[in-house]
């Protein structure tokens, strides 16, 4: 099986150390920064063109959250998770996957999802089946589970963070390449850096902090730290 380890929060350069993603790290800090916050401060937001970070509140970056944890593995580990075909449905599956049939932009129906507690049992669940697949799958089987995909500027830009696992496929212009082990890093980079973005919203209305981040993965880029307010590329398509 892969090797699961609390202490270590970035991709190992070393191929043989086979390392992934310990996904509860993001529910202990989301759930920390986020606990008794008012519906002020949780739905906060500006959406001035040059403040693109500040766009969603932290209710919506949770709800983001709770969906990628959600769509991620249902789209890519369904046949790991649920060989027989018999995959869950606590979210109307089509109505939230990327396509014509997209209801919600990349955030839980807020007519049945708005609430805080709710938000976090459903990333709680979609972190469950992260957690399976990364404890329940071989590295090896990881390393051979690849996909391409029609890439976009953001991607580019943020898996220059990975040594392995994720670049330009050589075969197609404009799409990436990537297996599971560099995507199953992306996911935790990714809501890594929507707690980080949290905690910027929370500085910008005079909050304190709950937890210290580790600076890894998308955070070492500027844009998602916040070094600066500069927006990160777009999601735009090569």
């Amino acid at each position: 099986m892969a090797r699961v380890d609390p202490t270590i929060l970035e991709m190992p350069e070393d191929m043989a150390s086979g390392a992934m993603p310990y996904y509860p790290h993001l529910c202990t800090w989301v759930k920390a920064e986020v606990e008794g916050l008012p519906e002020v401060h949780l739905d906060f937001a500006d959406h001035h063109p040059d403040r693109e970070w500040m766009w969603w509140s932290i209710r919506r970056q949770v709800s983001h959250m709770a969906w990628d944890a959600l769509v991620f593995p249902h789209r890519r580990c369904a046949k790991l998770l649920w060989p027989d075909g018999n995959a869950p449905t606590p979210i109307v599956w089509e109505h939230h996957h990327l396509g014509p049939a997209m209801k919600h932009d990349r955030m839980l129906d807020k007519d049945l999802f708005w609430h805080l507690p709710d938000l976090l049992a459903k990333l709680e669940l979609g972190i469950s089946w992260l957690e399976r697949v990364v404890t329940e799958q071989s590295i090896e089987t990881l390393r051979a589970t690849v996909e391409s995909v029609r890439g976009t500027y953001f991607w580019r830009y943020v898996i220059q963070t990975l040594p392995r696992g994720a670049g330009a496929d050589p075969n197609r212009e404009g799409f990436i390449r990537y297996n599971l082990e560099g995507s199953l890093w992306m996911v935790f980079y990714e809501m890594l850096a929507h707690i980080r973005t949290i905690q910027r919203l929370k500085r910008h209305q005079s909050l304190s902090l709950a937890v210290e981040l580790p600076r890894v993965g998308y955070l070492r880029l500027p844009e998602y730290w916040g070094e600066t307010d500069r927006n990160g590329p777009s999601m735009q398509r090569l």
